[in-house]
């Protein structure tokens, strides 16, 4: 950018920027007070009076002046659109003097997550609840009830005085900085703290009494609170990365403390602290621990596998025999153990310097020592919801080995089948290899016969039923008709039975007809299920003054048998059905090809009746529709109401209907 250009000279402008103004490097030359700063950091944060901003530090590191929090500078350099709010890369300082720290602002909880108070100097009421271990001295607070990290240099004597604020209402004075997503959002808050003396207590020290000493099963019930600071003594069984686990004659549980010392399994000691809630037990936060005396290490409890009795082990010393199946590396580069008891499966978290067996294999029984950690997949912490543990092994004869895996394992046993699988396979391929082309031809003749002797013999019954069952029902029914008009002067009884038999014969006629039809029916074979549906469905129809329309889904394929002769005959009765008694205005039939099934459903605006109620005397069409559904083993439902309409559904399942016309003898399902 050309040297033209006049530097921005106020932290305000600088935030005013878009990201894409920003990104230009426009010049900046802005005097400030440093906020926060800790050497190691190539990065401080500069208060102008006004407003806050973030400055990453490009120029050589031995050539940069002496300065710290407090130290009034110039920072010359260029924009740039940082990840959440535009920052400035310092290239050049220069110390101007020994400044004042801004008055700080005073903010609420309701103001902890305003994006526009990033960078700024603020100060706001919080409860110290913790110290992390990490390479930063990391302060951890809780702020209406939000927990926030409070980031601080490291100082002589931190620790003590970490130690003696922890659970303690204070004021923290610092810069309020900003957690980020990738697209510029705030996501959590945390505090630049330059040093202890902004961090308040708000309370005297020194006027409490004398702390009272509780049993750990007493702590956090309903006479207690977490800001009730108390006492708890028993004995360490476990010393772990964050603390270690005290038993005493009532129970165990986990003492966090803040400090770098290692307390040996066997120590007695007293903790002076804090109750926290945890899962499935509270945990402790010792501000103080005093060593009472030393004795054996503990014995471990054996672990209780029992639904009653396990929920009451957590933070529990405690040992169980398993079987070991794998292993895997942790996210923090631990060993994790994979293991089965009883019906449960389990970790086993390798303690920190500690060694597995070198000839620790797959299926070896092995006991574990450590600390019993409950799990719960639930989302509320309930007692009545843990389903599962893990353990975190001691350092020493956390895990032993009781039984070796024998030599005979699956794995072993796989090869051993595979192999004698392997020697079968060729005993027997170059008979496949024979018998493949006779089998292939085989097929192929006797699917032309099959074909053949199929229409052979449909165009026998066509002419036998068409010779002999046709004329013999209709003269039947002539006969019936005579006999009807002689004996109209005989009981009712009698013409309400003859003219029953006469309505049987007409359907029996009605049937054989359409029997014909299809046997001799080529649509089918030349159109397929849809075309024939098509061609069958209309004429059903004409005159009726019912509109039929027709809708075919899917990829159409050709079903085994006769099942395609079932579906059309299904439709065929369920479209004359419709017209003849429900006087319809309009007829819809919807054919869908699935993966599994093919759906027929045919579905009408006409009058409707009761499906629960008998069939009027003589009427057999939905009997006839259930016969045919049966015989392809269809699900059938018949949805109608009066007044609302008939629905006729049948689902055909594929795969029964296959099975069942390959397993027939002669081909068919009829």
């Amino acid at each position: 950018m050309s040297s033209a250009v006049e530097p921005l000279t106020s932290i305000t402008r600088v935030r005013a920027l878009s990201p894409e103004e920003a990104a230009q490097g426009r010049p900046v030359s802005i005097e400030g007070t440093i906020t926060f700063c800790d050497p190691p950091r190539p990065s401080l944060l500069l208060h102008d009076g006004h407003e806050g901003i973030f400055v990453s530090l490009t120029d050589n590191p031995q050539e940069r002046p002496q300065y710290s929090t407090g130290t009034r500078v110039r920072i010359d350099g260029v924009t740039q659109p940082g990840g959440f709010l535009p920052i400035i890369e310092g290239r050049h300082i220069t110390v101007l003097g020994e400044g004042k720290l801004p008055e700080p602002l005073h903010i609420d909880s309701s103001e902890l997550f305003s994006p526009a108070l990033d960078c700024q100097w603020v100060q706001v009421p919080a409860t110290i609840t913790g110290l992390e271990k990490s390479d930063e001295f990391v302060l951890v607070a809780e702020i209406a009830g939000w927990t926030v990290k409070l980031i601080m240099p490291h100082e002589e004597h931190g620790m003590e005085q970490a130690k003696a604020l922890m659970q303690r209402p204070v004021i923290v004075r610092g810069v309020l900085g900003s957690v980020f997503n990738g697209h510029r959002q705030l996501t959590a808050r945390h505090f630049f703290v330059p040093s202890f003396n902004q961090i308040i207590p708000t309370e005297n020290l020194q006027s409490e009494e004398e702390p009272q000493l509780r049993a750990i099963n007493e702590l956090l019930r309903s006479d207690a609170t977490s800001r009730s600071r108390v006492r708890v003594r028993g004995i360490v069984t476990h010393d772990g990365s964050d603390g270690f686990y005290l038993r005493s004659d009532d129970g165990s549980m986990l003492v966090r403390t803040s400090g770098a010392d290692e307390y040996a399994p066997g120590t007695v000691v007293e903790a002076e602290g804090f109750a926290t809630v945890a899962p499935f037990r509270p945990i402790f936060r010792a501000t103080q621990i005093t060593t009472l005396n030393h004795t054996a290490p503990p014995a471990p409890q054996p672990l209780d596998l029992s639904r009653e009795e396990i929920v009451r082990q957590q933070a529990e010393f405690v040992t169980v025999d398993a079987d070991f199946l794998t292993r895997r590396d942790g996210p923090a580069g631990d060993v994790v153990l994979q293991c089965r008891t009883d019906k449960w499966f389990f970790e086993a978290v390798l303690a920190d310097h500690a060694t597995l067996p070198p000839d620790l294999a797959a299926n070896d029984k092995v006991r574990l020592t450590g600390i019993c950690e409950l799990t719960t997949t639930h989302p509320l912490p309930f007692a009545s919801a843990v389903d599962g543990f893990r353990l975190h092994l001691q350092k020493e004869n956390g895990i032993s080995i009781l039984q070796r895996a024998p030599w005979w394992t699956l794995r072993r046993l796989f090869w051993a089948l595979g192999f004698i699988a392997g020697l079968a396979l060729m005993a027997i391929v170059w008979a496949a290899l024979l018998r493949r082309r006779v089998t292939e031809q085989t097929k192929t003749i006797a699917t032309q016969i099959e074909r053949a002797v199929i229409k052979d013999e449909r165009q026998r019954i066509a002419r036998e039923l068409h010779d002999t069952i046709e004329q013999e029902l209709a003269g039947l029914s002539v006969q019936l008709r005579n006999a009807r008009q002689r004996l109209l002067n005989m009981p009712e009884q009698a013409g309400t039975a003859i003219e029953l038999a006469e309505r049987m014969l007409r359907h029996c006629r009605e049937e054989a007809r359409t029997s014909i039809r299809d046997l001799r029916s080529v649509a089918l074979e030349q159109r397929g299920l849809p075309g024939a549906l098509e061609e069958t469905l209309a004429p059903l129809v004409e005159g009726s003054g019912a509109r039929l329309s027709f809708e075919a889904r899917g990829r159409a394929r050709s079903l085994a048998g006769p099942v395609e002769i079932h579906i059309l005959r299904i439709a065929q009765q369920a479209v004359a059905n419709a017209v003849q008694h429900a006087a319809p205005k309009e007829i819809r039939v919807h054919l869908e090809y699935l993966a599994d099934a093919v759906t027929l459903e045919v579905r009408d605006d006409g009058r409707g009746f009761d499906p629960a109620a008998p069939a009027p005397r003589g009427h057999f069409g939905i009997l006839g529709i259930r016969e045919r559904a049966n015989k392809i083993h269809a699900t059938l439902t018949v949805d109608s109401a009066p007044g609302a309409g008939t629905t006729i559904r049948a689902v055909v399942p594929i795969a029964a209907v296959e099975m069942a016309w390959n397993g027939h003898p002669n081909g068919t399902v009829l």
